[in-house]
C-alpha cells in the first residue's frame, strides 16, 4: 500500500495579538488536558508531550493533539496487547508496506492512538489508515461522530534513540 499524503493545509497568519498573548495561562482540566485560559474566545487550543528527554507542543485553533515516544522493543503479541486485539489488523496493514518493523508499526500506532485521544478528549476512537508516503502515515481517527487526521512519522535526534511523533493535521 503506497499512496500519497495529500497536501496538509498549515497556519500562515498570527494565531492571536501579541497584546491577547499578555494575558494567557496555561491550566489544566481534571482530566489531565492542557487549555489556553484567556484565549477561549480564539478557539485555541493546545496539546503538550514528552518523553525522558524531550518536550513537544503544538497550538492552534480547533482539536489539537500531538505525542512524541521513543521507539519501543516488544514482542507482536505485547504490541497486540497494549493497542488491543481490534487494532491487530491495523498493525499488520503496516508491516505488510515493507517500510515498518513491528516496532516502529507499533509504536506508530500507540502515538496515533495518543494524540487522537487528547484532541477528542475520548478514549474509544475508531483508527484507520488514510495514506502512506515511505515513512510518514496518515491516519483518519474518529469518536462520537467527530473525524480528525494524525500524521505520524519517526525523528532521529542526535545521540538520541528514534521518536515517533504524532499531530493532529488538517486535510485538504
Amino acid at each position: 500500500m503506497t499512496t500519497v499524503v495529500q497536501s496538509i493545509r498549515t497556519q500562515t497568519t498570527p494565531l492571536f495579538s501579541s497584546e491577547s498573548l499578555q494575558k494567557v495561562q496555561i491550566k489544566w482540566l481534571d482530566s489531565g488536558k492542557p487549555i489556553l485560559e484567556g484565549l477561549e474566545s480564539e478557539q485555541v487550543e493546545v496539546s503538550l508531550s514528552h518523553d525522558d528527554r524531550f518536550c513537544l507542543c503544538v497550538v492552534g485553533r480547533g482539536p489539537q493533539g500531538c505525542d512524541i515516544v521513543p521507539v519501543s522493543h516488544r514482542s507482536q503479541a505485547d504490541w497486540i496487547s497494549l493497542l488491543s486485539s481490534d487494532r491487530q489488523s491495523l498493525l499488520n496493514q503496516l508491516l505488510a508496506t515493507g517500510y515498518e518493523s513491528l516496532d516502529i508499526a507499533g509504536t506508530r500506532l500507540w502515538s496515533a492512538i495518543e494524540a487522537l485521544r487528547k484532541a477528542f478528549d475520548a478514549k474509544d476512537i475508531s483508527l484507520s489508515i488514510d495514506s502512506q508516503q515511505e515513512d510518514t502515515v496518515l491516519f483518519q481517527g474518529e469518536a462520537a461522530g467527530k473525524e480528525l487526521y494524525v500524521m505520524t512519522f519517526p525523528v532521529n535526534f542526535t545521540k538520541s534513540s528514534q521518536r515517533m511523533v504524532a499531530l493532529i493535521v488538517n486535510k485538504n
